[in-house]
């Protein structure tokens, strides 16, 4: 049975990677990954990256997503959740640069 895990991580984007590009060193991302353990899931997250050209730098932190609550989450992650069940594929919330990051949380617009 597939379980939808949803995964914090922290990346660095290679040249001829799709993600935006501020000058950061590094982006925090959030993904849905259907898969049947925690272990699978990370490891079809990391293949997913390597072929996006995404190195994965560190899991931040690994949830079920029916165990997690989601209801202040500001990263898209209602819609990827919904797609990748409808698709039963890896699908990124959201991405967010290293400097954004910080300048959100210096705001208090980023909950962690």
């Amino acid at each position: 049975m597939k379980i939808f895990w949803v995964i914090d991580t922290k990346v660095t984007a290679l040249k001829g990677c799709g993600l935006s590009d501020d000058g950061s060193a590094y982006k925090f991302g959030r993904t849905v990954v259907p898969a049947s353990t925690e272990e699978e899931a990370v490891s079809a997250l990391k293949k997913h990256f390597d072929q996006g050209r995404i190195q994965l730098e560190e899991v931040i932190s690994v949830v079920a997503y029916d165990e997690g609550d989601w209801s202040s989450d500001r990263h898209l992650l209602s819609k990827a959740y919904k797609l990748a069940k409808v698709t039963n594929e890896i699908r990124n919330a959201a991405f967010i640069s290293e400097r954004s990051r910080d300048y959100t949380e210096r705001q208090g617009l980023l909950d962690d």
